[in-house]
């Protein structure tokens, strides 16, 4: 594990205790698949971070979608996890656990050193659910077993991160458009994915990359999952581009 561990910290130029955090989170997800693998989706950056740009973040946190009852599926991840990942780094603890709270709050597995990973679990009723497909996923250590669980397609994954750069404007969302344009995801699938399950049934306005994060903040919340290239203006005019242009493709059909 120390020379991967010291090759993943020079790749994504972070802190050791983040990669000790992806570690854990490969091992997480490989439990997750082999307990709950059928009633579950993982979505967000850490989904998006181990299949379409597994050179991009680290993994922070593990966001998933419940398919049926949200209460029984949280009482089984609350009773896996722990004891799924005992054997290889030790006595994790729930702060809280995903069954004492609501599904829109974060619950949080802990190891005795205080290494944290925050994993909400969404209930699917009253929520879009993007399409998705089931892939294997980029687990990134030799040690970590094999998983896979189903994903946003990458339209999806394009469509839905605009979608949520609309709700909250947040860094980590404008740094995954970024790549993902960088990958040709913001496209005539992308556009048809967001038209039907976007918040206004058209494309994204102007107004949507008019202002991006502060410098500070882009780099405060970016700088410890990888190293940065690229500045949050620069990110958003390129994200605006790339769809102002497919919007004047759209229109030429």
């Amino acid at each position: 594990m120390d020379a991967e561990r010291d090759a993943v910290v020079a790749q994504f130029g972070v802190a050791v205790e983040q990669v000790e955090r992806d570690h854990l989170v490969s091992y997480l997800l490989a439990a997750i698949a082999a307990g709950v693998g059928d009633d579950v989706h993982l979505i967000g950056g850490t989904a998006l971070a181990r299949t379409y740009l597994p050179g991009g973040r680290l993994s922070e946190d593990i966001d998933l979608v419940a398919l049926g009852p949200r209460k029984p599926i949280a009482a089984k991840i609350d009773a896996l996890l722990p004891r799924a990942v005992a054997r290889t780094h030790g006595r994790l603890s729930w702060d809280p656990a995903l069954s004492d709270i609501r599904d829109t709050e974060a619950a949080r597995l802990v190891n005795p050193a205080g290494l944290s990973v925050k994993i909400q679990l969404l209930s699917a009723r009253d929520r879009i659910v993007w399409p998705t497909e089931l892939r294997h996923l980029e687990q990134r250590y030799s040690d970590a077993p094999e998983a896979g669980l189903r994903v946003p397609t990458l339209p999806a994954f394009a469509a839905s991160k605009t979608s949520t750069w609309n709700d909250r404007q947040a860094p980590r969302d404008l740094w995954d458009l970024w790549a993902l344009n960088r990958i040709g995801a913001i496209n005539h699938d992308a556009a048809r994915l967001y038209k039907r399950y976007g918040p206004t049934n058209c494309l994204p306005e102007d107004y949507l990359f008019r202002t991006p994060p502060s410098e500070a903040e882009w780099r405060s919340q970016l700088a410890g999952q990888t190293t940065l290239t690229v500045t949050a203006s620069t990110a958003l005019s390129a994200v605006a581009l790339a769809w102002k242009r497919l919007g004047e493709q759209l229109d030429e059909e």
